[in-house]
């Protein structure tokens, strides 16, 4: 499907975001690997949602990383984004750090939500649980196996490559300084988020690879009983990124917890 790469002004930065599809709006707000590529998965959103992907301060052709210290740094931004696009109360999906972003979005803004997906959130304290794996360290191939259930797929490989071309290289260190600004202390999480998790009351579905290695699913019965009526999914044969590795699936999921 036929898609728009487009920069828009948020109070004086310039945010590229992807657009693409018609009928209700859709935002997606990605992971900190920085999916500012029209993926399968977006193809498939686009047949029923006008689908909306602004790349974060600091990832892809966005400005404005140097105003961003926080996660709720980031959900101020999120909501500007929000009404530069005219986007009054989408429905959000988010992978990642931007299922976290999402939630949060939900806590602090939750009249500006239709409907929630979470694939894989992290932002939860461990608590005690399983902790996050180290993100900022690992070498390209031990990231590629945290992150995708099968490793050495294909798939994994074209997206984390043993040794990416110079100009992957370049965008992959500004997605990390741009999420070291989110995530590094505390690492990964909100402390108080678990606590403010029952200001969402809007429908929501969390979605979790039961073979995510960065994220135990542990922490997906959490957010499930962290937000109330929310629905939980796994899939068995997914780590981390669902939408990359069961486009159709996740995809048909996202239709019908959104339209129901």
């Amino acid at each position: 499907m036929d898609y728009r790469d487009n920069r828009i002004d948020v109070r004086g930065v310039s945010v590229q975001v992807l657009q693409g599809g018609s009928g209700p709006d859709l935002l997606y707000l990605h992971s900190a690997g920085g999916e500012l590529v029209w993926l399968p998965f977006f193809d498939r959103l686009a047949q029923d949602f006008t689908v909306h992907i602004p790349a974060h301060p600091g990832f892809a052709g966005s400005e404005g990383l140097e105003r961003i210290d926080s996660i709720h740094d980031l959900v101020f931004h999120t909501v500007d984004v929000m009404d530069a696009l005219e986007l009054e109360r989408p429905f959000v999906v988010g992978l990642s750090l931007g299922a976290w972003l999402a939630a949060e979005l939900a806590v602090h803004n939750r009249e500006r939500v239709s409907g929630l997906v979470l694939f894989d959130p992290v932002g939860l304290p461990a608590d005690g649980g399983p902790p996050y794996a180290d993100i900022f360290t690992a070498t390209p191939p031990q990231f590629r196996h945290i992150v995708f259930a099968e490793g050495e797929s294909d798939l994994a490989r074209t997206f984390i490559p043993d040794e990416p071309s110079p100009e992957a290289l370049g965008e992959a260190l500004k997605a990390m300084q741009a999420t070291a600004r989110i995530a590094w202390d505390p690492y990964v999480h909100d402390p108080k988020l678990g606590e403010r998790l029952y200001r969402v009351r809007v429908p929501t579905t969390i979605v979790w690879g039961e073979r995510d290695r960065l994220v135990d699913v542990a922490h997906a019965r959490r957010w499930n009983e962290g937000i109330s009526g929310s629905r939980l999914v796994t899939f068995p044969e997914c780590g981390h990124v669902p939408p990359f590795e069961s486009p159709d699936e996740t995809a048909a999921l996202v239709k019908g917890a959104l339209q129901s």
